[in-house]
């Protein structure tokens, strides 16, 4: 699902008089809630073996929300980041209780040109 992030400017008009659009972040509530059910159910997600694991990459210096580290989770191959450690350890069980060993991830995926720092 697809929601609107949070922007840390106020819904004001920008300099020209145009207001600014939202970043829009994939937040993947199904896969979360299938998680949930699971663990509802009795699994215990963040005991489960397989390729995926629970990470985090440090940050220079703290990011959103005061945080040093993004939370990931990963097979060795593929990194994926989510908001949360509780995220990251849920996802990472339940994509080993489905048996998903691997993801494509989507080739040559970059920010849109307006959201690059120009040299």
């Amino acid at each position: 699902m697809v929601t609107p992030g949070k922007s840390s400017q106020p819904d004001s008009p920008t300099h020209a008089g145009i207001q600014r659009p939202h970043p829009r972040r994939y937040e993947p509530t199904p896969v979360y809630r299938c998680a949930e059910h699971l663990k509802r159910e009795g699994m215990d997600l963040h005991k489960l073996d397989g390729a995926w694991r629970p990470t985090q990459r440090p940050l220079r210096r703290p990011g959103r929300n005061a945080e040093r580290a993004i939370p990931i989770v990963t097979n060795g191959a593929v990194e994926i980041a989510v908001d949360t450690a509780e995220h990251a350890a849920d996802l990472s069980g339940f994509l080993n209780a489905v048996g998903l060993d691997h993801l494509d991830p989507v080739p040559n995926l970059r920010p849109p040109d307006q959201d690059l720092v120009r040299d």
